[in-house]
């Protein structure tokens, strides 16, 4: 049996790339039950569309494999149709938000075959073996299945791993990671090192899924439980990847990595412990460091734990600084616990990566205003970007119930990121959104000197470099966040091209 998977572009030609946790997870899985294939991977050669074609014309396949996150709805369905064509006989496979969170939508409007839903190593495996076997596959548990007449039937739910621990360590040799590195400098947040010495960055996968609902956050483990790994687990994966790949950075790549302290220090003390000489950024609830329900001095001393471990920066939201908002998010935070996080945080000399989000139905200039000031007051220019409602989120399903989204197919269609104001649904025009986010960033970027030009305060280009002098006069450079276009909120997904699993898009890391 001819196996192929393929791992799409977010971004063709774009100079940051990071290794995809997800399709590595599903295919580490199924070699480890003894299935061989292919490996077509699109965003590290940055393949176009034609070469992809190409490439597909070399060999016929039995079963093609592949998926995204649900902003990059179009092309894959146009993938799925080159693939059609080409292999007319071949089943294919979507997975991650792209097919899981609007199955039905996705089977009715594509050449695939099957979508799967949540998790998908163990679906994966099931659907290869039972194809391999010539066996029924409109039943299997987290997917959804098209017949050949055009029905199409959503199975129920497969139950989440319990215990991550149990899933095989990723297998890395299935990537050219060398290329990887080369690219993945940016995910170094906050990383100070030699002149001429390279960070060497790889994610790590540590948690799925988030302890909370927020009605704007999409991510592919919506309806699983939260779960992590045990630090020991982690630690034995670093040090597996520090012997054999030589990293010096470790992204936890995660919606959520520390949901609780006592969560967050059991790991630090095991890096302090292991002695693994990373550094590491993570995602964290945005009241970790910052709720006063724990005594101050324990908040502080996990942080400091987080430094000496390695930690460099932490990913986590604000979203928004007016109360009828985060109400309507139903995000659960406090403005003074995020305050007094980054100020913690920054004691202990670690970065914080914010992000906002501007566009909720009861937006105004004055909450804008509100969210920007209340950056200010913090001193973090955060990510901006505007509401993007996708599938599966509460957001969603506000824009189809109040007549903003007509034709799911063509919504779909038409969106990009989060960057884009591809919905409006204030009460203000266009202009006056754009407007009244326009002149709060150029207030925040100058108040904090930060000297980004007019067209960078939104796609800041993610990262500068400075030359710095160090305490011994030697000269190192720093890469240091002002603020990534593509983390910490719909898809850093993430970007995260993977076929339906493994922190997927990285929606809405740090609740």
């Amino acid at each position: 049996m001819n196996i192929l998977f393929i791992n799409p572009s977010l971004r063709l030609g774009s100079p940051t790339k990071y290794l995809p946790v997800g399709i590595a997870s599903v295919m580490t899985y199924a070699e480890s039950k003894g299935y061989y294939f292919d490996f077509l991977d699109i965003d590290i050669d940055d393949l176009s569309d034609s070469q992809v074609e190409r490439e597909l014309c070399n060999k016929q396949y039995n079963v093609v494999l592949t998926g995204s996150i649900v902003t990059h709805y179009k092309w894959i369905k146009w993938l799925s149709g080159v693939v059609r064509r080409i292999n007319q006989d071949a089943l294919i496979v979507v997975g991650n938000s792209v097919a899981g969170s609007i199955p039905e939508i996705f089977l009715k409007n594509s050449e695939a075959d099957i979508a799967v839903i949540g998790e998908a190593e163990i679906t994966i495996c099931e659907i290869l073996d039972r194809y391999s076997k010539n066996q029924k596959l409109s039943d299997i548990k987290g997917t959804a299945y098209k017949s050949v007449d055009g029905k199409i039937t959503v199975n129920e739910r497969r139950i989440a791993v319990k215990k991550l621990d149990e899933l095989p360590m990723i297998d890395w040799r299935f990537f050219d990671t060398d290329k990887y590195f080369e690219k993945s400098y940016a995910g170094a947040d906050g990383l100070l090192f030699e002149e001429g010495k390279k960070p060497r960055v790889m994610p790590l996968v540590s948690a799925r899924g988030c302890v909370f609902r927020c009605t704007f956050c999409h991510f592919v483990f919506w309806n699983d439980p939260y779960r992590y790994r045990s630090p020991e687990n982690i630690v034995l994966e670093i040090e597996r990847n520090v012997g054999e790949y030589g990293i010096n950075y470790v992204n936890f790549w995660d919606d959520l990595s520390f949901g609780s302290l006592n969560q967050a220090e059991r790991l630090a003390d095991a890096l302090i412990s292991a002695k693994v000489d990373i550094n590491w950024n993570a995602a964290v609830r945005t009241d970790l460091f910052g709720n006063s329900k724990f005594p101050e001095s324990k908040r502080r001393g996990i942080a400091e734990k987080f430094r000496e471990s390695g930690c460099l920066n932490l990913g986590f939201s604000l979203e928004s600084a007016n109360e009828e908002i985060l109400v309507m998010m139903e995000k659960k935070v406090r403005k003074e616990y995020f305050l007094k996080q980054v100020e913690i945080l920054r004691d202990c000399g670690i970065t914080s990566s914010v992000s906002v989000v501007f566009g909720y139905p009861i937006e105004t200039e004055a909450t804008i205003n509100e969210t920007f000031s209340l950056c200010e007051a913090g001193g973090i220019y955060p990510s901006i970007g505007y509401l993007l409602p996708l599938p599966a989120t509460g957001m969603y399903e506000y824009a189809i119930n109040n007549g903003f989204i007509l034709d799911q197919d063509k919504y779909l269609d038409s969106i990009t990121e989060r960057q884009d104001l591809c919905l409006n649904m204030t009460a203000m025009p266009d202009e006056q959104v754009l407007d009244a986010i326009q002149i709060g960033a150029e207030r925040l970027n100058s108040v904090l000197n930060l000297g980004l030009g007019e067209d960078s305060l939104i796609r800041t280009g993610s990262y500068r470099n400075h030359t710095k002098e160090t305490a011994d006069g030697s000269s190192k450079t720093m890469l240091r966040r002002i603020k990534n276009d593509v983390s910490f909120n719909y898809s850093q997904s993430n970007f995260d091209n993977t076929l339906g699993d493994m922190t997927n898009d990285k929606s809405h890391a740090g609740k």
